[in-house]
């Protein structure tokens, strides 16, 4: 009975040194920021500046913005995913703007441009610090849109919980990362261990925005059962835009443009 005993402390100090390892190293597993900064100018975008924000700690975040074409216009603030930057989405950001749309590419902080690490927390208050730029150039809450993909959706949805917007668009959304954790890494106390876990159920509970989601049916990443999930515990006015053979991120490709600024049409 030796030899089992072994066996059996053997498995059990591996499944601890597992847990060890994935609890130090797991916000490197949840963001990967690319390792260029680039420009408006670099990414061809015209009328766009890099407006530096102080946030927590005194880290200086970097945000592109580009205001509205008239007062009547929304502001666009996008959140991009955990391997993208403030640049990466430049197509969605020239299309808005070439409609008149303001645009504040919001910069999150350890990534390129931005000083200081990733976490929710600090992700969080990076997003409200630049939500208070949108409103210090006098633009009031009422023109207000939140557009999150992928983890954006995450950020987009706890900026909410705090400072609801006319408008949010979820673009490939989870129902939390807990929910993701648990799907990739069920063999684990994931709950016990995750120190970021965007619960996007639970910070738009309760709330009565108007939500559009839009998912594609081929996205391996982000699977469409978590943004089914999470559309259909809303109980505010929404609509569901499911794109038949989107991937994680094509969808502004395959029909998210049309639905997007159809949307921001009915509300300018």
């Amino acid at each position: 009975m030796k030899w089992l005993k072994r066996i059996v402390l053997a498995v059990f100090s591996f499944y601890l040194a597992l847990v060890a390892l994935v609890y130090t190293l797991q916000r490197n597993f949840l963001y990967f920021p690319p390792q260029i900064y680039l420009t408006p100018e670099a990414v061809g975008l015209t009328g766009f500046e890099q407006v530096k924000i102080e946030g927590a700690d005194n880290i200086e975040l970097t945000a592109f913005w580009a205001p509205p074409a008239t007062d009547e216009h929304k502001v666009v603030m996008f959140f991009h995913g955990n391997g993208s930057a403030v640049y990466s989405n430049h197509d969605i950001y020239r299309d808005l703007a070439a409609n008149g749309i303001g645009v504040l590419g919001v910069g999150y902080p350890g990534y390129p441009g931005s000083d200081g690490r990733p976490s929710q927390k600090d992700i969080e208050i990076a997003a409200a610090l630049q939500r208070d730029f949108i409103i210090n150039q006098g633009i009031n809450p009422e023109r207000h849109v939140y557009f999150g993909t992928s983890l954006g959706s995450g950020v987009a949805s706890q900026l909410a919980q705090q400072h609801p917007p006319a408008l949010l668009i979820l673009d490939a959304p989870f129902n939390s990362i807990l929910d993701m954790g648990r799907r990739q890494m069920p063999f684990l106390p994931v709950k016990l261990l995750m120190k970021d876990k965007y619960l996007s159920d639970q910070a738009l509970s309760g709330l009565n925005i108007p939500l559009i989601w839009m998912h594609g049916t081929d996205d391996k990443v982000v699977p469409l059962s978590q943004g089914q999930k999470l559309y259909d515990g809303y109980k505010g006015p929404k609509s569901a835009h499911i794109i038949e053979g989107g991937q994680h991120t094509n969808l502004w490709y395959l029909g998210g443009r049309k639905i997007v600024l159809e949307a921001l049409q009915i509300f300018k």
